[in-house]
């Protein structure tokens, strides 16, 4: 545990001599693991919980999680022995999927996760199809791995503060909420099991449109009566899982989180001039990117001051 109390960033190199890398693709959750050393990917991030615990946070401000997904591998059994690794958003501070124990068993630096259950990487028939497991009947030698701290002036640029140190006040205000995050990483890997155990001759041809809407996690925050909206380490920003375009599923989601309906959907114009805020009126762009929205509510100052597009009356835009 005192290499990972001292340390603010990480690589996780394997008993097979590559290192854990958290993929920017497939939605955003995927991990896997390569030789490429330098590449962004196989940098984590550092967060201790209490005295045994760790969580790890990727690239893209996800972290590593051990879920009960079956993982039908080379070598697995497709029980809860061996189940997939993944990134995502723990539902609450204390979940349990995202906290590592570091263990030394031996010789071996091993991480423990849910269950009891050994971090371990597997090789695949190619690069892309390297797996990262969790198993029981793992031995040492097989999930051990070696920590390599980051200096802090090499380690490339890590999400913002609130997604990283301020997890666990962040995560406080928003316990109460269903996890919808977790859930929709569950959908992915169920998908993607389902298709990978069909035999070629059974499956079907696809038939969904090549741009389809892939999940991206949603932070929103509600904008104070003069316009101003608080910074994401002041922990009152939320956030959901939405795998939709549409500015009116959009909309009518965000109504369902914040049980109200009077509200404008603006995003945060960053260049000048001028800065500010502006009502979204185009659906959402193709991609899994984070995106941020304020919502202003119809009765405060700031509504009054809304620059609308031509034939966007306030009314309008707040029923959209």
């Amino acid at each position: 545990m005192e290499i990972f109390e001292n340390a603010r960033s990480v690589r996780l190199k394997s008993h097979l001599g590559t290192y854990l890398c958290a993929l920017d693709d497939c939605g955003g959750e995927a991990v896997s693991h390569g030789y490429r050393r330098n590449c962004r990917g196989t940098v984590w991030a550092v967060e201790t919980f209490g005295d045994e615990y760790v969580r790890l946070q990727g690239q893209r401000g996800l972290y590593l999680c051990a879920t009960e997904i079956p993982a039908a591998l080379d070598g697995c059994r497709g029980s809860a022995a061996c189940c997939w690794v993944i990134q995502g958003l723990p539902s609450n501070p204390n979940d349990g999927s995202f906290l590592w124990t570091p263990r030394w068993e031996g010789e071996h630096l091993t991480l423990t996760g849910l269950y009891g259950r050994l971090l371990r990487a597997r090789f695949g028939l190619t690069p892309q199809e390297n797996a990262v497991t969790v198993d029981h009947d793992a031995v040492p030698e097989e999930s051990s791995w070696v920590v390599e701290v980051v200096p802090a002036e090499a380690a490339p640029p890590m999400p913002r503060r609130c997604r990283a140190q301020s997890c666990d006040a962040r995560l406080e205000a928003t316990a109460s909420e269903p996890d919808t995050a977790s859930s929709a990483f569950v959908r992915f890997y169920s998908a993607k099991e389902s298709k990978m155990m069909k035999p070629p001759e059974e499956e079907p041809p696809s038939e969904a449109p090549p741009c389809a809407p892939v999940p991206r996690t949603i932070f929103y925050n509600t904008a104070r009566d003069d316009g101003g909206v608080d910074d994401f380490d002041e922990g009152t920003w939320k956030y959901f899982t939405f795998n939709e375009q549409s500015l009116a599923a959009l909309r009518r989601r965000l109504e369902e989180e914040t049980r109200r309906d009077d509200f404008v959907v603006c995003r945060r114009r960053c260049a000048a001039p001028p800065p500010g805020l502006f009502p979204v009126v185009l659906d959402l762009p193709p991609g899994n990117r984070d995106m941020e929205f304020v919502l202003i509510l119809g009765s405060s100052r700031a509504a009054s001051g809304l620059q609308l597009p031509p034939g966007h009356g306030s009314k309008a835009c707040i029923n959209v």
